[in-house]
């Protein structure tokens, strides 16, 4: 299993679809096995995560976060999610149960590549 760095885009307020991922163009690819890491420094109030189904239909696991940050990390990782084949699956994960002690999100490709990407919605929208 690899890590893969999965970059936080930040929308642009007031901007008509500029920004905004279509068919997960500007994704970051992770093939099945390997783990989406997504730099959310510790914040997931803004955070829209999104894993797009590219190479057929996929799985997906978020990790249980460490404590602290995540006081709420005993109620463990996700099941696994189902990504049909050209689906978008949009996550918002509460803080509290996923980041890790570096502030990171932990993502698990189970089953076909998927495209990943992290989108943080800005406070003036």
């Amino acid at each position: 299993m690899a890590d893969v760095a999965v970059a936080v885009t930040t929308l642009t307020s007031a901007t008509v679809g500029a920004d905004i991922l279509v068919n997960a163009e500007g994704a970051t690819q992770v093939v099945a096995g390997n783990v989406a890491v997504i730099a959310a420094s510790g914040e997931t109030r803004n955070l829209l995560i999104t894993i797009y189904g590219s190479g057929g239909a996929a799985t997906a696991t978020v990790a249980a976060g460490d404590n602290p940050p995540a006081m709420n990390q005993s109620l463990g990782a996700t099941s696994a999610l189902t990504i049909p084949t050209g689906d978008c699956l949009p996550l918002v994960l509460p803080g509290g149960r996923f980041v890790q002690d570096d502030g990171t999100i932990r993502i698990t490709i189970g089953t076909n590549t998927c495209q990943v990407a992290a989108l943080r919605i800005p406070d003036t929208v």
